[in-house]
């Protein structure tokens, strides 16, 4: 029984040596630290092969700005969708102009925008100025429609680009809410977008009264 003693005391040591090892390694391990806060994903064009999966890619990242620019579209209870027009040629649209508004609404719509396609004869004039304005009284556009906001823009062409801007103003106060912009590489099918031939002739906009 004396044997077993001293035995019993080294285990037990032993044991103890082993339950205080893991307390400390439990305790001093350092935290680990805590993970940065993520910044929200910078929005990206999808590239595409063919021309018309070009532009649809191209106005997809327009309506992304869009909706990432604007901080309370709940303020904002429906939209008119203005057809865009040439900058250098405030009184003209064309075919490119026209696909854009029709994409774009498209576009803010499964988005859960409530767009009203209100062509831009009816609702929003550009002035020689090149500013925005609206063809009718704000208090009864929100009255007629039960919108807060208008969405407009302008494409110039250049040697081999068309730069779009789009914006969304506040019908009450004038102020562009949010914006995007684009360029859009004049390849076929942009081209005959802009082409003035029998079946694509710019439309004239007839400014409201």
């Amino acid at each position: 029984m004396k044997r077993l003693a001293p035995l019993c005391l080294a285990l037990l040591l032993a044991a103890c040596a082993q339950s205080a090892t893991r307390e400390v390694s439990t305790t001093s391990a350092p935290a680990a630290p805590a993970s940065p806060a993520t910044a929200p994903d910078a929005l990206a064009y999808r590239p595409a092969n063919s021309g018309a999966a070009r532009f649809n890619s191209k106005i997809i990242f327009l309506a992304d700005q869009i909706e990432r620019n604007i901080q309370h579209k709940n303020l904002l209870p429906a939209v008119l969708a203005s057809t865009f027009v040439n900058l250098d040629d405030l009184d003209d649209t064309s075919p490119l102009g026209r696909l854009i508004t029709e994409n774009l609404i498209h576009e803010l719509q499964v988005r859960h925008w409530n767009v009203y396609d209100i062509r831009l004869s009816k609702a929003v004039a550009v002035n020689p100025a090149g500013e925005f304005v609206l063809t009718r009284d704000p208090k009864l556009l929100e009255y007629q429609y039960l919108v807060a906001g208008v969405l407009a823009g302008t494409y110039s062409v250049t040697d081999d680009e068309v730069f779009v801007n789009a914006r969304v103003i506040d019908v009450n106060t004038g102020v562009v809410v949010s914006s995007g912009q684009i360029s859009l590489p004049i390849d076929d099918f942009v081209a005959r977008l802009l082409v003035d031939g029998d079946q694509l002739k710019p439309m004239r906009i007839i400014r409201g009264k």
